[in-house]
């Protein structure tokens, strides 16, 4: 796939998660809905936060590190994207639940440190196999 249709569909995608959790936020009653709606809410927000951090970092990145080749840039914001959209999903849907508590949060931070690592070393093994 083309690398500029590629980051023009992650738009498109990012406007219409925004745009589904701005519908949902209007016309979702919170203390009426049930699980489907929380369901509905927490995605759309997560796909949005998704989008947005990739297409930040994408762009940030284009522009500091210049070493990187487009496709390399892809595979680590993404994955980064989904990293931080889930810590602050879990985040959120833990506080409007009242289950916050500093270590829920240091444990997920930590929990998600540690797959981070795990990709890395996965690249690194990959990448010594192929040398």
């Amino acid at each position: 796939m083309n690398y500029k249709l590629f980051l023009f569909l992650i738009l498109a995608g990012t406007v219409i998660a925004w745009a589904m959790w701005g519908a949902v936020i209007l016309n979702f009653d919170p203390f009426q809905t049930g699980f489907l709606g929380f369901a509905v809410f927490y995605l759309t927000l997560f796909l949005g936060l998704s989008g947005l951090i990739f297409l930040a970092s994408t762009f940030l990145k284009a522009k500091l590190i210049k070493k990187q080749t487009p496709y390399q840039r892809l595979n680590v914001s993404l994955r980064h994207a989904v990293l931080f959209a889930f810590l602050f999903a879990v985040w959120a849907f833990l506080k409007s639940q009242g289950l916050l508590r500093w270590w829920n949060l240091l444990l997920l931070i930590l929990i998600l440190t540690t797959l981070e690592f795990f990709f890395i070393s996965q690249k690194k093994r990959v990448s010594e196999f192929n040398t």
